[in-house]
């Protein structure tokens, strides 16, 4: 049998634009059909993931790191805390009515304090860095797990939105959600703002199987890739930014982590006031 290949081989290969020769492998262990969940039941489950299927407030928090991304170089620039708070309502075709509203804070990487200004590292400009709100937001996530938004909600651009539930055939859960959109520059000489990002969470199929849960507890990873912010003040220099963070679905907002709450408290009280009213469907 021949020596399994190694990343470090692929990595040197692929910089040399050489083709490595074929190696033998191991037979693959017989794969497990995982156990399928009933079409008519898979929205409610991905729901009960992503929020809670009660029409009660949930929230998602993610912490991570955003990077600017040139060429091949990468550069850290700061945190970002997300908090995208949901309500979930069921529909008479299967589907459901959701709203979400976004809080995102902009932190220092080394102190973990808020920005209110930020150096822009390649121009020495001091930009002003703002606490974003983002909706709320309305849309309707239909049987077939595609939502579906008001061009208003997308500035008049075609926005993506889907779902997927994957189990493993142990206890493994996941969902995915994915959102594309490519929103039209809005001022002449200014980029186009592509947005794309994906979300996975981990839950357990032992508790979703539990049906009189309303919610499922989950961990979630986010990953995302951004242009570049306007207030960012990058002008016309190319690339993108990404995110990687990590977090949870909680179905009490009350639960969010310290420094989440301490920002809400000296920075989001306007925002977060009246969540009823706001998520009202």
């Amino acid at each position: 049998m021949g020596t399994p290949l190694t990343r470090r081989d692929l990595l040197v290969a692929a910089a040399a634009g050489t083709t490595l020769p074929l190696r033998s492998a191991p037979a693959l262990a017989a794969s497990v059909s995982p156990p399928e969940i009933d079409p008519a039941v898979r929205l409610d489950a991905i729901v009960r993931v992503i929020g809670r299927a009660d029409g009660g407030i949930a929230v998602r928090w993610t912490d991570g790191v955003l990077s600017a991304n040139v060429g091949a170089e990468a550069t850290p620039l700061f945190r970002v805390l997300s908090q995208i708070y949901s309500r979930h309502r069921r529909r008479a075709d299967g589907g459901y009515d959701a709203v979400v509203l976004e809080v995102v804070y902009f932190v220092d990487l080394a102190t973990g304090g808020l920005l209110q200004t930020w150096r822009n590292p390649w121009s020495g400009q001091d930009a002003p860095v703002p606490v974003t709100t983002l909706g709320p937001t309305p849309f309707v996530i239909r049987p077939s797990l595609a939502a579906e938004r008001a061009a208003a909600f997308s500035a008049g651009a075609a926005f993506s939105q889907r779902y997927d539930l994957q189990t493993s055939g142990g206890d493994d859960v996941w969902v995915t959600e994915a959102l594309d959109s490519v929103i039209p520059a809005p001022a002449e000489g200014a980029p186009d703002f592509g947005f794309h990002e994906h979300f996975t969470f981990h839950a357990s199929r032992t508790a979703l199987d539990q049906r009189s849960r309303a919610h499922v507890p989950s961990i979630v990873q986010k990953s995302n890739v951004l242009s570049y912010r306007p207030w960012m003040l990058m002008g016309t220099r190319p690339g993108t930014t990404t995110t990687r963070a990590h977090g949870r679905v909680l179905d009490d907002p009350a639960r969010l982590p310290p420094a989440f709450l301490a920002l809400n408290r000296a920075h989001g009280r306007d925002v977060l006031a009246d969540l009823d009213r706001q998520l009202a469907l």
